[in-house]
């Protein structure tokens, strides 16, 4: 049975106490500054011994201890080949070590039986206040749900701390592109094209600029899956940050994308001269192994940019292409499966400014000729 009791402190201040028994028959006690708050700890901690769900503190690991046996759970899977890719482990470890882990920022201190939303709450402040972006902010909260969803799965836990919290979306102005942006582009890519010297990187480009494939896609590209007579490319893998072939980033990125005579005319020129490799690569270094996205980065794209005196990331070729699907009339759902989105709302937040607007005024002229003539 648990209990509530008022208690005088040598201080002379007051406080409310619980006393209770665990679940293996152990004396516990919580002292708490309001009635209210005691009364709702009594009535919470009566409910998890009941049902034998209740951790005391003093039972339970940190935060710090619950991600590292997650990163081991999550190395057993990439060693094992169980749908972790080197480059999500990376990812998941740095966003752990960096921010939750972080000595100042961070929560790794805490108890898993004390972690509390508020808490989180009070993780979330600090990691936009600290210079986190939104985007940032709400990914490395998705990895502290991963690690407490594997906590919670071998029983060190038995609440979801992260329920309520929130990250608010920035406006979805702020990430779309607009019609200006998207003549800049189309006149910066011009000029890219036009100034691109050597066949290998001009191809490179081309490909970048009219297929809109990520970088990882384009790396990973094989010729077995470029169609030149039938002019599709068909995306079924990439390349990782190590090098390593692997599965698109999501079922919607295995996709065919059709190609114009612009690209398959150039491709057919490039594959005259393309060097050989064992990965029959489209793109292959002089080894014949996986070119690195920072090679293209460093030796033929931020040059020329910087030649031109052009502002741009790579990622933006991509921006490019789906916006001249766009403006070629493609409907949404079209540029959707172009591009590899998930689904339509991916596609409308960053591009829907760019689709043509309907006349309305138009249509109800239409309308209303057709009914009253």
């Amino acid at each position: 049975m648990a209990s509530v009791r008022k208690r005088t402190l040598p201080s002379g201040e007051t406080r409310w106490q619980v006393d209770y028994k665990d679940q293996a028959g152990k004396r516990r006690s919580k002292q708490f500054e309001t009635k209210k708050e005691a009364v709702g700890f009594e009535t919470q901690v009566r409910a998890a011994i009941a049902n034998g769900t209740y951790i005391h503190a003093a039972d339970s690991i940190t935060v710090e201890e619950a991600c590292r046996q997650y990163l081991e759970h999550l190395t057993v899977r990439r060693d094992t080949g169980q749908e972790m890719e080197r480059a999500t482990y990376r990812n998941y470890e740095g966003a752990i070590r960096l921010h939750i882990l972080e000595p100042e920022i961070g929560i790794g201190g805490m108890k898993l039986a004390e972690l509390k939303a508020k808490h989180v709450n009070a993780f979330r402040d600090r990691l936009l206040a600290g210079g986190r972006s939104v985007t940032r902010t709400r990914r490395i909260l998705i990895i502290l749900g991963f690690v407490l969803k594997h906590a919670r799965s071998n029983e060190l836990i038995f609440t979801n701390p992260l329920e309520g919290v929130e990250v608010k979306r920035q406006s979805r102005a702020s990430g779309a592109m607009t019609k200006e942006a998207a003549r800049s582009l189309k006149e910066n890519v011009k000029r890219l094209i036009d100034a691109a010297e050597g066949d290998e990187f001009r191809t490179y480009l081309i490909v970048a600029a009219l297929a809109g494939l990520r970088a990882s896609e384009q790396r990973g590209l094989r010729w077995e899956n470029v169609d030149l007579e039938a002019g599709y490319i068909r995306v079924r893998e990439r390349a990782d940050i190590f090098n390593a072939m692997g599965e698109t980033k999501s079922e919607a990125g295995n996709r065919d994308v059709p190609i114009g005579p612009l690209i398959v005319n150039t491709l057919k020129r490039w594959k005259l001269q393309c060097r050989k490799s064992d990965l029959n690569l489209v793109f292959p270094t002089k080894a014949g192994g996986i070119i690195a996205h920072t090679n293209v980065h460093s030796r033929w794209f931020k040059p020329l940019c910087r030649k031109l005196g052009i502002k741009m990331r790579w990622h933006d070729l991509r921006h490019f292409a789906v916006s001249a699907w766009i403006d070629q009339g493609f409907s949404v759902k079209a540029v959707m499966e172009f591009a590899g989105h998930k689904d339509y709302r991916q596609t409308m937040e960053r591009y829907g400014k760019l689709f043509p607007s309907e006349d309305h005024h138009k249509a109800m002229a239409a309308m209303e000729k057709r009914l009253l003539g």
